[in-house]
C-alpha cells in the first residue's frame, strides 16, 4: 500500500511539474545529425525557391560550435564555394552588437556611465536637445534617443569614404522626439556611440574593436575594413531576367554601423562569449554582470512585447526568449539569433538580397521543429468593445520614415490601416487580431502581437520591434489622397510646358503670333527641373551634402516669390493680370505650402 500511494505521489508531483515548466523545457537542441539534416532540407530547399547563390550558417550549444557549413558559391565567376572557415560575409547592421559590447567594456571600466549626458565626453557635439532633455549612451545602445531618419552622406565609393569623425559630426540628423519616449532604429545613433568609444581610447575605432574583442575572441577574419582583392571575400548579386549580376561594394561612412567583415566560425566565438556570459577560452570580455546587464530587457513599449537590450533586439516565439540582430549590406544579407535559456546560438549569411526570405524564416522554421509552440490564442474574457476600439482606427507610419528632406513624403508608402471590426477584434493588413490583454492583441494565424497605446496614439508590432508606428490625426489623412495632390499639384507644370510648345508649335505652323505665357512657361521648367533634384538626392548626397544642394531645395520659395512679385508689379502698372495667371499663381502657392508641410525645403 505504501509502494502504490509513493508511486501516485510521484505521478502527481511530475505532472504539477509538467504543468508548471515551459514548454521549451520539454523540447531540447536538437544533435548534431539532426540539426545538420534539418540545416541541409531548409537550405537547399530554400535556395531553390529564392534565387541566392551561396549562404553560411553556423550553430553553437552549450559552448560548443555543433556545426558549420557553406552552400552554393561565394563566388559564381570563380565557382568558389562558400566555406563557413575562410569565406568573408559583409553582416552589415550585426556591427552594432559588437559596438555595443565595446561600449559595455567601458562602462565596466567606469569609462562610460550609461546614464549620463553623452556631451561630457565629446563637448564638441553639435547637438540641440529638446526641452533640455540630454541624450545618453543608454539612449544610443536602445535606438531610443530621438533622432529623425537620413538617407544621406551615407557613403559609397572607396575614394569619397570620410573618416568616423567628420561623418559623425556632419551627419548627425536632428531630432524627432525627445530621448527616451520611442524606439526609432537609428545607424547614425549606433555610429556616434562608435565615435564615442574612438574618442574615449583615443585610437581609432576599428582599432579598438581588433584589440578589445577580435584578438581575445581569436576572430582572426573579422575587421571594420576590407580589402576586394582578399581572395576570401564574397560577392553579392542581384537577380534579373533570370541571370545573376555582381553587385559592387560600398565604403560606407558609419562603420560602427554596418562595416563588420567576418566568416562564419568567427561569428560562433562571438556568440559563445555572449552566451556564456563574456567568456570564450579562457578570455574574458565582458564580466557575467555585465553581460547580463547587456542582454536584459533595457527598453520596451510594454512589459509583453519584445523590446531593446543593449545591441540587441528581443524576439518571443515559442515560448522562448531570444535576443538578436540582422544586418544587410550590398545585397548580403545576414541574422543572429541567441536564444539564451538554450545557450544556443543560430548565424546566416547569404549573398543576394533575395536571401532576406531565407535568414527571415529560417529560425521560425527551426523553433517549430524543435521548440514546437502549443499555446492557443485566447481571446480576453471582457474584451473592449468594438465602440470602444474605434478610438484606435486610423492610419499609422512607422516613426522611422519622418525623414530629414524631400523622402520624408514616402511615410505615405508605408502606413498601415487599423480598423475595428468586431467586440475585442482589429484588422490589419487584411489580418485579423485578437485582444488578449488590454491594448495588447495576437494574430489569429501567427504569433505576431500589437500593442496600441491609446494615450499616445502609437502602434507596437512584435514582428518589428525597432520601432513605432505613429497615428497620423488628421481626419483627412489618407495616404492615396496625398499621394494624389502631389501628383495633380506637381501636373501643372509639365502641361503648363507641353501646352505652351504647342502653341508654339501652331504659331510657326500659321505664322500667327499666338499668347503664351512664357513666364509661367519659364517657371515651370524650373519646376521640373527641382522635381528631378529632388528625386536624385539619395544619390546626388550619398557621400556628403554640398552647399550648393540648398539653393536649389529652396527653389519653389523663390519660385513662387518671383510669381507674386510679377503679379502686384503688373497689377501696380496696371497690367492686364489674366484668370489662367492668377490660377497658376495660387495653385504654385497652394503647393508651396503643401511642400512645406512634408518638410521639402530640409536636408
Amino acid at each position: 500500500m505504501f509502494i502504490k500511494l509513493k508511486f501516485a505521489s510521484w505521478l502527481l508531483l511530475a505532472a504539477l511539474l509538467c504543468s508548471v515548466v515551459p514548454a521549451s523545457v520539454s523540447a531540447s537542441a536538437p544533435d548534431k545529425p539532426e540539426l545538420e539534416a534539418f540545416l541541409d532540407e531548409f537550405m537547399n530547399s530554400k535556395m531553390k525557391q529564392y534565387p541566392v547563390p551561396g549562404a553560411v550558417v553556423s550553430v553553437v550549444q552549450g559552448g560548443q560550435t555543433v556545426l558549420m557549413k557553406g552552400y552554393g558559391y561565394a563566388n559564381l565567376e570563380q565557382k568558389m564555394a562558400a566555406d563557413p572557415h575562410k569565406t568573408i560575409f559583409r553582416v552589415g547592421s550585426i556591427s552594432k552588437s559588437v559596438t555595443s559590447t565595446a561600449v559595455m567594456q567601458l562602462v565596466e571600466e567606469g569609462k562610460i556611465d550609461l546614464h549620463k549626458d553623452i556631451k561630457q565626453y565629446a563637448p564638441d557635439l553639435k547637438l540641440s536637445y529638446i526641452d533640455h532633455s540630454p541624450i545618453t549612451m543608454h539612449h544610443l545602445l536602445t535606438h531610443t534617443a530621438g533622432f529623425c531618419e537620413s538617407i544621406y552622406a551615407v557613403g559609397r565609393d572607396k575614394d569619397q569614404q570620410i573618416p568616423l569623425e567628420e561623418a559623425v559630426k556632419a551627419g548627425l540628423p536632428g531630432l524627432c522626439r525627445k530621448p527616451g519616449e520611442q524606439i526609432a532604429y537609428s545607424n547614425q545613433g549606433m555610429s556616434l556611440a562608435g565615435y564615442l568609444v574612438q574618442k574615449i581610447e583615443g585610437k581609432p575605432f576599428e582599432e579598438v574593436i581588433r584589440d578589445r574583442l577580435f584578438k581575445p575572441l581569436q576572430m582572426n577574419h573579422s575587421s571594420f575594413h576590407f580589402e576586394e582583392s582578399d581572395p576570401n571575400l564574397a560577392k553579392s548579386y542581384s537577380y534579373e531576367n533570370g541571370n545573376y549580376k555582381a553587385a559592387p561594394y560600398s565604403y560606407i561612412h558609419y562603420l560602427p554601423s554596418g562595416a563588420l567583415n567576418s566568416t562564419a566560425e568567427d561569428m560562433t566565438h562571438f556568440m559563445i562569449a555572449h552566451l556564456q556570459e563574456g567568456q570564450y577560452e579562457g578570455s574574458r570580455i565582458l564580466s557575467n554582470k555585465a553581460a547580463k546587464l547587456m542582454h536584459e530587457t533595457q527598453f520596451t513599449p510594454n512589459k509583453s512585447m519584445p523590446g531593446m537590450a543593449y545591441g540587441f533586439y528581443e524576439r518571443n516565439q515559442n515560448g522562448l526568449r531570444l535576443i538578436e540582430h540582422d544586418g544587410g549590406i550590398d545585397g548580403f544579407e545576414s541574422y543572429m539569433y541567441l536564444l539564451p535559456s538554450e545557450r544556443t546560438g543560430i548565424f546566416i549569411s547569404t549573398n543576394s538580397g533575395e536571401g532576406i526570405n531565407i535568414i527571415e524564416q529560417l529560425i521560425g522554421a527551426y523553433l517549430d521543429r524543435f521548440y514546437p509552440d502549443s499555446h492557443k490564442v485566447t481571446q480576453a474574457a471582457n474584451p473592449t468593445t468594438v465602440q470602444e476600439l474605434k478610438s484606435v482606427e486610423g492610419y499609422y507610419v512607422p516613426n522611422r520614415a519622418h525623414l530629414r528632406g524631400p523622402f520624408n513624403f514616402a511615410q505615405n508608402l508605408s502606413a498601415v490601416h487599423v480598423k475595428a471590426v468586431e467586440d475585442g477584434v482589429i484588422t490589419m493588413k487584411d489580418q485579423r487580431y485578437l485582444q488578449i490583454e488590454p491594448n495588447l492583441f495576437r494574430n489569429e494565424s501567427s504569433q505576431e502581437l500589437i500593442y496600441v497605446d491609446r494615450e499616445q496614439h502609437t502602434l507596437a508590432l512584435s514582428s518589428i520591434p525597432t520601432m513605432i508606428y505613429e497615428r497620423q490625426n488628421s481626419p483627412i489623412y489618407h495616404p492615396a489622397l496625398n499621394i494624389g495632390i502631389l501628383l495633380g499639384l506637381a501636373l501643372i507644370y509639365p502641361l503648363q510646358v507641353i501646352v505652351a510648345l504647342i502653341l508654339g508649335l501652331i504659331g510657326l505652323v500659321r505664322r500667327k503670333r499666338v499668347r503664351i505665357d512664357w513666364f509661367s512657361t519659364l517657371v515651370s521648367v524650373l519646376f521640373i527641373v527641382y522635381f528631378l533634384f529632388v528625386i536624385s538626392t539619395q544619390e546626388l548626397f550619398v557621400h556628403r551634402i554640398p552647399q550648393w544642394s540648398f539653393l536649389l531645395i529652396y527653389l519653389p520659395v523663390f519660385l513662387v516669390s518671383v510669381l507674386i512679385v510679377r503679379l502686384l508689379t503688373s497689377l501696380v502698372r496696371k497690367r492686364r493680370v489674366t484668370v489662367l495667371q492668377y490660377l497658376f499663381l495660387a495653385a504654385t502657392a497652394a503647393f508651396v505650402i503643401y511642400l512645406y508641410s512634408w518638410s521639402f525645403f530640409s536636408i
